[in-house]
């Protein structure tokens, strides 16, 4: 018998590799742990079968955007076996609509706030995770990655060399070079650059919670995630640099992404906006 499981087990690093083939894995488990399908044929499969489950994963609050990259996976994993004979017709579903991107990036006295607070904790090290997120637009898994960056030789998933982060697994599968300001570089020597070496799940989760409720009580978009975007904004509307470097720096594919992340800063745009004022001399 040949279950969506059992071919995933066999054939899913065709697809996906490191952090992507554990996250299909799990996504791939979860769909089999439903219903009856753990003894079901990966041919057996119907659309049906599919909205039941995204239904289920909308009943436990996923948002539609996470419920979409369940549905990539799945679609993935699907034409593949009709590669391999085993699926007659791919089920086809409908995704759901995308949501806009996260309306939100820190304020300066927002990341302070957080450095402050995290090295006043028992977690000190939380402030140099800011620190990399801030000042490089690394999603947390790719800090996380990183290992011996010290080395030219690479380990794991980056290697290190003159001030550079070389990211060879990504979220959309291409490697990407990330530059290294002066904080970022003491965050990771803070660190021992090895991020992963003190980071704990629980204690992460926690103390952010703990950070949330006393900067921004109930605000539930004040998430790590937010310093990606707040890297973004600040290049883009701090400094003038161009939407295509941005998103090369974030590792987008598509501008329009990319346009998802800067947010309109209003002391940013006052300045802008002065440069309009009749010059000295000038009658309006």
């Amino acid at each position: 018998m040949t279950t969506i499981e059992t071919f995933f087990d066999a054939h899913g690093a065709r697809l996906w590799s490191g952090k992507y083939l554990h996250d299909c894995g799990f996504m791939v488990r979860r769909l089999s742990d439903f219903r009856n399908n753990k003894y079901k044929e990966i041919g057996e499969y119907k659309a049906a079968d599919l909205y039941a489950f995204i239904d289920h994963l909308s009943a436990q609050g996923l948002k539609n955007n996470t419920v979409n990259r369940y549905l990539a996976a799945f679609s993935a994993l699907f034409n593949l076996a009709a590669d391999f004979e085993l699926v007659d017709r791919v089920p086809k579903v409908r995704w759901k609509p995308v949501e806009p991107g996260r309306p939100r990036f820190f304020s300066d006295q927002e990341v302070n706030d957080l450095i402050e607070f995290f090295m006043d904790s028992d977690h000190p090290w939380m402030a140099d995770f800011v620190s990399l997120g801030v000042n490089t637009g690394m999603r947390l898994g790719e800090i996380l990655s990183i290992n011996n960056v010290t080395s030219k030789k690479t380990v794991g998933t980056i290697s290190h060399c003159g001030g550079f982060v070389e990211l060879t697994q990504t979220k959309n599968g291409e490697q990407r070079t990330v530059p290294l300001n002066q904080e970022a570089k003491v965050a990771l020597e803070n660190l021992e650059y090895c991020p992963s070496g003190v980071y704990s799940h629980r204690k992460f989760y926690d103390t952010w919670d703990a950070a949330r409720m006393s900067i921004a009580p109930f605000d539930n978009d004040f998430v790590f995630h937010v310093l990606r975007h707040t890297c973004a904004t600040r290049l883009a509307m701090e400094f003038n640099v161009d939407t295509i470097v941005v998103g090369t720096i974030l590792g987008h594919r598509s501008i329009a992404t990319t346009k998802k992340y800067v947010h309109a800063k209003k002391d940013s745009l006052a300045n802008i906006m002065s440069k309009l004022e009749a010059p000295k001399g000038r009658v309006a």
